[in-house]
């Protein structure tokens, strides 16, 4: 059963059974996510938490600590582990006010080598919304880490995404990380352009020292400022060519990291003992659109 929250000028709504997802999120009945379409495939639409990592880990296979593990393949045309374990199952209510939730989920699966809680509040501000995330580690060894948060932003004409890094990584012909990077000016505030003239682009884009991106949607009237807080260090960019939306995720670390120590600690995952925590959050606040 879905869970809706109102207050200001935001409307969101939580399904617990899906992932944990916000299923729609609208400011003055514009729509802030792109809204759950019966069309499309899961998780295609709406926002939602990465746990235990984010994005890919090439073949579902990684060796830590002198043990080889491997997950389950949940992106067969990739052949990778992506997005994590928890969009997948469900979470529980323990908590609901007309302004905010808090979901828990529980993850010990046989032949899973990950043992955690998680939990998300998401709760409305006066002029937006935020996305608390954590995880602990509930298992008996120390494991690698991360977290992030998923949104599928709409996309109106004449769209920009505004931010400051050092860059994305390269990729190789799997499109995961090389440790070579390379600047993508139009995301500079200084030299943007709109998401329309981007080619498809997926990649990751580190030393977001400033954790804060700008949406301009003008044609919209809307501009809406993503702050990160915590484990939230990068901001992972994906623009379609076949959908008018955009993702823009800020993450724990680099896709694949855990396979592919040459980029850096500042990419790796977090090694969390038992019983140690990892967390984040993201705050969208909403107003009318005014260039800056």
């Amino acid at each position: 059963m879905s869970v809706e929250l109102t207050g200001g000028d935001f409307r969101i709504v939580i399904d617990p059974v899906l992932g944990g997802a916000i299923v729609a999120a609208n400011w003055r009945d514009v729509p802030i996510f792109t809204p759950l379409d019966p069309e499309l495939a899961p998780f295609k639409t709406g926002c939602f938490a990465m746990l235990p990592f984010t994005n890919r880990i090439a073949d579902g296979q990684f060796r830590f600590d002198g043990h080889d593990y491997q997950l389950a393949i949940n992106n067969q045309d990739e052949n990778v582990a992506i997005h994590g374990l928890s969009r997948d199952r469900p979470w529980s209510l323990t908590h609901c006010t007309s302004h905010s939730v808090i979901l828990v989920q529980h993850f010990a699966e046989r032949g899973n080598p990950y043992e955690y809680w998680a939990r998300q509040e998401i709760s409305l501000l006066e002029a937006g919304l935020r996305i608390d995330v954590s995880i602990c580690n509930a298992g008996d060894r120390p494991m690698p880490f991360g977290l992030g948060i998923h949104p599928w932003f709409a996309r109106s004409p004449g769209t920009k995404l505004l931010f400051v890094s050092n860059g994305t990584c390269e990729q190789d012909d799997r499109n995961l990380p090389l440790p070579q990077f390379r600047q993508v000016p139009a995301f500079d505030p200084e030299h943007s352009i709109a998401l329309d003239d981007i080619p498809w682009l997926d990649g990751c884009f580190v030393g977001w020292a400033s954790q804060h991106a700008r949406i301009e949607r003008p044609h919209d009237n809307l501009a809406i400022d993503i702050e990160a807080t915590g484990a939230l260090r990068h901001l992972h960019v994906f623009v379609p060519d076949n959908r008018n939306v955009f993702c823009a995720e800020p993450v724990s670390h680099v896709p694949d990291a855990i396979n592919r120590p040459g980029l850096g600690q500042s990419c790796a995952m977090d090694v969390l003992a038992p019983g140690a925590v990892l967390s984040g959050a993201m705050t969208l606040r909403a107003s009318p659109y005014s260039p800056v």
